[in-house]
């Protein structure tokens, strides 16, 4: 959904650059801006060309980079379309509406009182008539300008597909062969592989069975390493850890010390098998695949037993102190700073290949997701929820964090709909009366 531009600056003014032969003169915007620790303002002058705002300037070379991003277009404030879309009351309605959502590129699902299920791949899509949008671009000749936008219509969709589900994950969407590419960088498919094993049969699914489908801990690339360690002749103290991970149910729990030396030997092995420089960047399906094809006998050794003398380091040596929870956790950190508004920090469970992702470098989770929601259509009182860390942004109030326990422990309130069932659970009401 973006382009960065280099823009040839004039020599004799900065403030121009090049557009279709010509020099133009930047738009120039000054603004001040507080900062802690400083007494006055401090003075910020904003630059903009035809495609953008100025995000560098090297005025040694006289180029300038410009940043062009479809939420700079007309109604691409975030999550603008979801007023319309909220009010869609079927599936030729929610498509008419779809074709108004801008931004954040999402997979939005679709569901309703008849049983009828839909996907929708949403988002403002240049079209780019001579390039991929993978690298920068010359600005001054005008012959890399956006001819327009897909609509949805021209986007990945489905509508009661003959698998009687719908599953995303923020994996590859994309059908075999689809052009024009939307994306070039994807999740691993792990988690969606996981989704669709869960859904897979004939089974009537219950809101619990949708609770334990979200919070799923189950490790598809653990599953895979446990093949590749069945063929390892495992030396040394190494035969009774491997025998330990072989014997693991292959989930991520927050009490399993199986789970925690599987993540500190996989976090140590890509450097093992590829090197220094090249193992920093290599995700775990890629080593999979390698294992899978070599055994790598050596380095499987030498990152077991730097795995085992990390955890020893960070945990001690009596293993019934071994837990994945120990080492996993996640910290909420209040963006004024103040102590007293942090919460944590928690055990986490999982991993960010497990459907209940729960990604971060260094073992400790920044990313994942904070609500969560299961809707049941023929009842909506039925719907259940979880969030983190409380109703409330107020930190004097008992609903700061009133939530986070039950966040951390992967259960479900009640998401109360009808009018009758919003009145019998309400505790406060604020009302706002104009002066």
């Amino acid at each position: 959904q973006a382009d960065l531009y280099v823009e040839k600056l004039n020599p004799a003014n900065p403030d121009e650059y090049l557009y279709k032969f010509q020099w133009r003169r930047m738009e120039i915007e000054r603004e001040t801006l507080r900062v802690k620790g400083r007494a006055e303002p401090q003075p910020i002058t904003l630059k903009y060309t035809v495609h953008g705002p100025v995000i560098h300037e090297d005025l040694k070379r006289h180029r300038a980079y410009a940043l062009r991003w479809v939420g700079a277009e007309p109604g691409g404030a975030g999550y603008l379309a979801a007023l319309s879309l909220s009010r869609a009351k079927n599936w030729k309605e929610f498509l008419t509406e779809v074709e108004r959502y801008k931004v954040p590129s999402e997979n939005i699902v679709y569901a309703d009182v008849d049983g009828n299920i839909g996907w929708q791949a949403a988002g403002l899509t240049p079209v780019r008539p001579r390039w991929s949008g993978l690298l920068p671009v010359p600005g001054d000749a005008g012959q890399f300008e956006w001819s327009g936008f897909l609509r949805a219509e021209q986007q990945p969709r489905s509508f009661n597909p003959p698998t009687h589900s719908i599953a995303t994950a923020n994996h590859n969407i994309l059908p075999p062969g689809w052009r024009p590419p939307l994306s070039y960088e994807w999740s691993l498919p792990f988690r969606y592989e996981r989704i669709r094993e869960m859904l897979s049969g004939s089974k009537k699914f219950t809101v619990a069975d949708f609770e334990r489908m979200q919070q799923d801990v189950t490790s598809v690339p653990a599953r895979r390493f446990q093949e590749v360690l069945k063929r390892w002749k495992t030396p040394g103290r190494a035969t009774e850890t491997v025998a330990e991970l072989l014997r693991w149910d292959a989930r991520l729990t927050v009490d399993s010390r199986a789970a925690l030396i599987y993540e500190v030997w996989t976090s140590r092995l890509p450097v093992a098998v590829f090197g220094t420089q090249l193992g920093a960047k290599v995700n775990v399906a890629m080593l999979l695949k390698t294992l899978e094809a070599e055994p790598h006998e050596k380095a499987l050794a030498e990152s077991l037993e730097a795995a085992l003398q990390e955890i020893e380091k960070r945990l001690g040596k009596d293993r019934s102190a071994w837990r994945w929870g120990a080492l996993h956790r996640v910290q909420f950190r209040h963006p004024l700073g103040v102590e007293a508004f942090h919460r944590g920090p928690l055990e986490r469970p999982g991993d960010g290949n497990t459907v209940n992702a729960t990604s971060g470098t260094g073992f400790t989770q920044t990313n994942g997701a904070s609500y969560r929601q299961i809707v049941d259509l023929s009842d909506w009182d039925r719907s259940v929820m979880t969030n983190v860390p409380g109703e409330s942004g107020d930190p004097e109030s008992k609903h700061y964090d009133d939530l986070i326990k039950e966040w951390a422990e992967g259960r479900y309130h009640p998401m109360a709909f009808s009018r009758k069932a919003v009145e019998a659970v309400t505790v406060e009401r604020i009302e706002l009366t104009p002066r």
